[in-house]
């Protein structure tokens, strides 16, 4: 699997993810909700916002890598 598919694949999860807390929590306001969003689906969108970084520089130092191993 390429690291584009990955990238794509993580972006279309966290979005997913935003979209169906969004619907829920627009039903669903109360100090469970809140503590539910504080402790689980913050940390995990922002674990999820890392991995896509990750992946994107993970991407462009293969690239170099190729293009070096190419030059030379």
């Amino acid at each position: 699997m390429s690291e584009g598919t990955n990238k794509t694949k993580l972006k279309d999860t966290l979005r997913t993810l935003n979209e169906q807390w969004a619907s829920l929590h627009s039903q669903w306001r109360d100090s469970a909700s809140d503590s539910l969003d504080r402790e689980a689906i913050q940390p995990a969108t922002d674990a999820v916002r890392l991995a896509i970084l990750a992946v994107e520089q993970l991407s462009e130092a293969i690239s170099k890598a190729k293009r070096d191993c190419d030059a030379g």
